[in-house]
This record gives C-alpha cells, structure tokens and sequence, in this order.
C-alpha cells in the first residue's frame, strides 16, 4: 500500500511541475509588456542604442525595429505593443526599470516603469513621422524626443504621466538630441547641416553658428559640469562646457593644418566619463568629395589625447557602441552594414547555436527539464499500473494452487 501511494504521489508532482512550466514558458512567449520571449547571441540590424549606466546593466538595442536588452552574446527580446516599430530607445539611471522608446512609424513615445506595463503618449494628432533620437534629463526629469518630421519635443516626466512642456520645430529632420543631466538645462539637437543650442530646459533655442563646418556627431557626458562633444566635417573634434564657446581636441586623430578630418561617430562610455570613442575620416577633393575611412580611437582622459584602436577601416562608420565599464571595447556599424562589429577587447561575435535557446524561443535547458519530466512520469505510471496489474493477478493463482493441492494427495 505504501509503494502505491508513493508511486501515485511522485507522479502527480512531475506532472504537475511539467504543466507548471509549460504554462509559464507559454505566458512568456505571448509577448506580455515588459517580460522577454526571445534570445539570440547576435544583433544583425541595430538602429538605435542604450548603453547600460553600470558595466553590469543591461543594454538596450533596437535591432530590425524591435527592442532588445542584454549584453554582447545573449541578446533578449523585449516584448512592446503591437504594430510600433521601435526607431528609438533611452533609460533613466537615476530611476532603474524605466524605459522609453520612440515609435519609427507614429509621433508617439512609451514609457514602461516598474510595473511592466507601456504608456503610450502621443505627441502630436496632426502631424505624420517618426521618433529619430531620446535624450533623458535626470537632473529635472525631462524627455527630449527628437523627430524626423516636427522637431523636438519636450516632456515632463510627473511619475503617473509624461506631460507636454514645449516644442521646437525645425526646418530638417532631427538625427540626435543630447542633454545636460546635471541641472544645467542644456539641450542639443542635431540636423543634417546644423546644431542647435537650448537653454532654460529646452524653452529657448538658438542656432550655434561659431563651429565653422557642418555638424557631423554629437554627444553629452555628464560629469561636473557636463561636456559637449560635437564631430564636424572637416575640423575634427569640438568641445565646449556652455555650448556657446569652442575648441579643438583633436591630439592623437591626426589632424593637421590643410588635412579635412571628419568625425564620423561618437560614443562615451556611461559607466566611465572620461572614455569616449570617436571614428575618424579624411575628406578628399572640392568639387567631388571622396571620403577615405581612417580610424577608431579612444580617449581615457576626456578628449584631452587619442589613441588608436583600429587604424584600418573598410566602410566609413555610422555609429559607434561602446560596452559600458569596459575601456577599449566598443562596437562599430558601418554604412555597409548595421551589424555590430567588434573592436579593441570587445568580446567576439558568438554563433547563435552556441546560445542556450530553442528554436522557438524555449530555454533548451528548461525543453530538456520537462522531457526528462515527462519520461519519468511516463515511467512512474507504466511501473504503477504494472504493479496493479501483478497484485491483481496473485490471487487468482494461489486460489488454483490451493485447489490443486488435495487433488495431488490422494
């Protein structure tokens, strides 16, 4: 009786344990706000990048429009809302677990904070484009959202809402914006042809016209007080403190008197303030321009020298990502390919089939936890009902034997 009971309890809890987890990998993957239902080790088309605060954060990438977090080799895909096609993404450091992201095919953001669901807010019903670039002021908990067709939005983040707190519309699509997060209320946005300087939180905006050739990149880092890095077309690198006054760190990127240096990309590394990345170009000719792709270069003192991480390239660099608390490790797309490409130490691309997942998004070690599940149940409940096949069959036997028994006597 006891060996019954056992049989009929262990086999109980395997059943259930493989129902349990089938019931949680099947809420996984219907794609709930915020929770991941995917896995692969290679971002293939990266259009946009959060670099993690922290060297053990999480990154953010927007790969072929949808939204992943994770780190080089294991790259998870989050779950957003139906039909957006996500164009842009941004985190808050001061606030762990809020998220936005910018819709490439609408005028609307959502954030997601801790309680893994998404608020859309639209941000504006009259006009048609798409979300290019977000920047977070922490500092006075502001949104910057830069577009391609209405210009920057500003947007006051009160905790239940994102409200509305101004505009500025410029006459060009707006490629970056960048902010001071310090308390400055700085703002930078980036069009094809020119920079502009906000002040005052974003409600007062000018054109900076003393950089003396075209604005090619940009970044902020936030140290005190914040520096301003801008890539120019033919003068190298630019920085200022105030956005109004500037100068030329261009100390190792080989730039000298008659040479056309372009910056090509900018990246700092949020984890460290005085690591940066740029990716250089030399210009040739007037009336045709040739570009000649010639280096990436790192910086571990804020822009003051430059040294080489790669001198070769062989397509000119669009953006630039670097891999946060780790110097000299960074990941390049190219305008050939949006695929990330390693530099310096940063880790080597995997093959997918080395990453822990199934084809349709199932851990492979949980598959394989519920097979074994499932065969020792199988074996549980063959064994069980042998055994009350056998204890069945006893009786009628021995009743025969007994039977037999004075028949053999006489």
């Amino acid at each position: 009786m006891i060996r019954k009971l056992f049989f009929i309890a262990t086999t109980t809890i395997l059943m259930l344990s493989l129902f349990a987890g089938i019931v949680s990998a099947l809420d996984t993957q219907a794609g709930v706000a915020g929770k991941v239902d995917a896995v692969k080790a290679n971002l293939e088309n990266v259009r946009a990048y959060a670099a993690a605060p922290q060297s053990a954060g999480l990154n953010y990438a927007v790969d072929g429009g949808l939204l992943y977090a994770g780190r080089p080799g294991e790259w998870r895909k989050v779950a957003t809302p139906d039909g957006v096609i996500v164009g842009a993404v941004a985190v808050d450091s001061s606030r762990p677990g809020l998220l936005y992201i910018g819709a490439a095919n609408e005028l609307a953001i959502y954030r997601m904070g801790n309680n893994q669901q998404w608020l859309r807010v639209p941000l504006s019903n009259d006009d048609v484009g798409g979300v290019t670039s977000l920047a977070v002021d922490k500092a006075n908990r502001l949104l910057y959202v830069g577009t391609d067709t209405a210009g920057v939005f500003r947007l006051r983040d009160v905790g239940a809402s994102l409200i509305a707190g101004g505009r500025a519309e410029f006459n060009a699509p707006v490629l970056q914006v960048a902010t001071d997060s310090t308390g400055a209320g700085l703002i930078f946005a980036r069009t094809p042809d020119t920079l502009y300087r906000g002040e005052n939180m974003g409600l007062n905006w000018s054109v900076v016209e003393n950089l003396g050739s075209t604005p090619t990149a940009l970044a902020v880092v936030n140290r005190y007080p914040a520096t301003v890095y801008v890539g120019t077309a033919d003068r190298g690198l630019l920085t200022s403190q105030d956005g109004a006054t500037w100068s030329m760190a261009n100390d190792g990127l080989g730039f000298v008197p008659g040479s056309r240096l372009s910056i090509d990309a900018i990246a700092a590394d949020p984890a460290q303030l005085d690591v940066l990345y740029v990716a250089t170009s030399f210009l040739f000719g007037s009336t045709t321009v040739h570009r000649t792709p010639a280096s990436i270069q790192q910086t571990t003192n804020g822009g003051a020298t430059w040294q080489p991480l790669l001198r070769q390239l062989d397509a000119p660099v669009a953006e630039l990502l670097p891999v946060s608390g780790r110097t000299g490790a960074v990941y390049a797309l190219t305008l050939a390919s949006r695929q990330p490409l390693p530099i310096g130490a940063a880790p080597a691309m995997v093959e997918s089939a080395q990453v822990a997942a199934s084809d349709n998004g199932f851990p492979a070690t949980s598959v394989a936890a519920w097979v074994i599940a499932a065969l020792a149940a199988l074996a549980l409940g063959y064994t069980l009902l042998s055994d009350l096949r056998s204890k069945q069959g006893k009786p009628a036997t021995a009743t025969v034997a007994l039977r037999r028994q004075p028949a053999s006597q006489r």
